[in-house]
């Protein structure tokens, strides 16, 4: 203990001469020589901040150790005084020069190790989350351009510790109580902190930081929703389980209803992170929905379970709400995205709505489960013709309706690939009465698609006419 202890003190003595020295030279030459202020002022925060991370990594309590944290709040406090006493003496006052920012920026590294001493580890992620507000908040009363800066250093922190440990907490003591557990206020209250800082920062240092901290604040709601999500339908197991279909629908509900929420924010704040933001969240929803959607969970390549009720199942989730969801978002990004994003969100809509139906058809003739191994009836085979034949007009109407050149292509799209499967497979597969009730149904429908279109021609070219101009009167 006694090495020990004269080590301890032979550090604080050491720290306290480097920060006591680092700050007065610092001042002394902040306007004479600039470079030469700063490394003073580096040297006076980095070795004390150091010096007390080393002790306590070698000689303290990792879990908990108050005496330690004392020190590093008393050395956080001291740094942001002399922060302040070196700005005082800048020309002009308060100018925020590189000295300060090194004396800041060691402040923020030792409160980032109090945090990390005096709290567990689920308290620390929330309240470094929590302190990213701080930064923001002083630049109501001073002008430091590090200000804005050291809240994206603790956003990193914050970063990091979730990237470690996603639970918060650990695992073992995260519970299994849905919502109401640490990951609400571990990944909600650094969401929060973030969205305040981004706000504060564009009404007083406007610049790279809010850009930073609106993109992080958009992410950790999107992450604290999902990992909700991902609690409760795993019965309060994060790392456990594979996603299954329901799950990764709830994923793509969240990421189009977080699109259409970055477009409505940035339509009354501007911002290049709102505008790209949503952009990626469609672009990452249509990429989930091909992938896990169509391909890797679909029930019929996987077997897996549909549910038992007829209407409300794991098809209406996982296919009928997202066909929902990326229409009204598509059509709610007009003239607010680029044409193409709008389109793609369109054509996932056909997309999903085709395949609910299809799938819905199979689910009828085989119930709960619909995997490709049960084969496929004659009378299944017609149905599958009648509901494309079916769906491609509707989405014409649609199409007609929105005035939307995509869904109009989308529709003679599904309307050729049922023609196509009834001359290339119904033909062969099907005998007797399906047969010609096959042909008959696509001959009434390629007529009634072809007078409308008719009767659409008519009614454009009537409403692009140019009257002829009135005959002048002769006297």
């Amino acid at each position: 203990e006694e090495p020990v202890g004269r080590l301890r003190l032979i550090a604080g003595l050491l720290g306290a001469f480097f920060l006591v020295s680092g700050v007065w030279k610092a001042r002394r030459l902040v306007i004479a020589n600039m470079d030469a202020s700063t490394i003073w002022a580096s040297w006076g925060a980095i070795v004390p901040v150091a010096l007390a991370i080393c002790l306590w990594l070698a000689f303290g309590d990792l879990d908990r150790d108050y005496v330690y944290a004392s020190v590093a709040l008393i050395l956080t406090i001291m740094l942001v005084a002399g922060a302040e006493w070196v700005a005082g003496a800048g020309e002009p006052p308060a100018s925020g020069r590189g000295a300060v920012s090194a004396l800041l920026v060691g402040s923020a590294a030792s409160a980032v190790a109090f945090f990390h001493m005096a709290f567990g580890s689920g308290l620390t992620t929330v309240l470094i989350g929590a302190a990213v507000a701080l930064p923001a908040l002083a630049t109501r009363y001073r002008g430091y351009p590090v200000l804005g800066w050291l809240s994206v250093g603790l956003v990193l922190v914050v970063l990091i510790r979730v990237a470690i440990d996603p639970t918060i907490v650990g695992e073992t003591l995260l519970g299994r109580s849905p919502v109401f557990n640490a990951l609400l206020p571990g990944y909600g209250i650094p969401a929060l902190a973030f969205a305040f800082s981004a706000w504060q920062l564009g009404r007083t240092a406007r610049g790279g930081p809010q850009t930073v901290l609106e993109a992080s604040a958009a992410l950790f709601a999107l992450l604290a929703v999902a990992m909700l999500v991902r609690h409760a339908m795993n019965g309060g197991y994060i790392y456990s389980f594979a996603p299954t279909l329901a799950e990764q629908a709830i994923y793509t509900l969240i990421a189009l209803g977080g699109g259409a929420i970055l477009i409505a924010i940035g339509r009354r704040a501007p911002s290049h992170v709102m505008t790209y933001g949503s952009i990626m969240l469609g672009v990452l929803s249509v990429g989930l929905v091909v992938a896990q959607h169509f391909i890797l969970l679909n029930p019929v390549f996987t077997g897996e379970s549909t549910g038992m009720i007829a209407v409300f199942n794991l098809l209406f989730l996982a296919y009928l709400l997202p066909a929902v969801g990326a229409g009204a978002l598509a059509l709610y990004a007009r003239d607010k995205r680029p044409k193409w994003y709008s389109a793609m969100l369109g054509l996932l809509a056909a997309a999903l709505a085709f395949a609910y139906a299809t799938l819905s058809v199979r689910r009828w003739f085989h119930g709960e489960f619909i995997g490709l191994f049960q084969g496929m009836t004659q009378l299944e085979t017609y149905a599958y013709s009648a509901i494309w034949l079916a769906l491609g007009v509707i989405i014409l109407v649609l199409g007609v309706l929105q005035r939307s050149q995509m869904l109009r292509a989308a529709s003679g799209l599904l309307i050729a690939l049922a023609v196509a499967k009834v001359f290339l497979f119904d033909m062969s597969e099907l005998e007797g009465v399906l047969r010609a009730l096959s042909f008959i149904g696509l001959g009434a429908v390629l007529i009634g698609v072809g007078l409308f279109y008719q009767r659409l021609l008519t009614r454009q070219g009537e409403q692009t006419k140019v009257p002829d101009p009135e005959p002048t009167r002769q006297v």
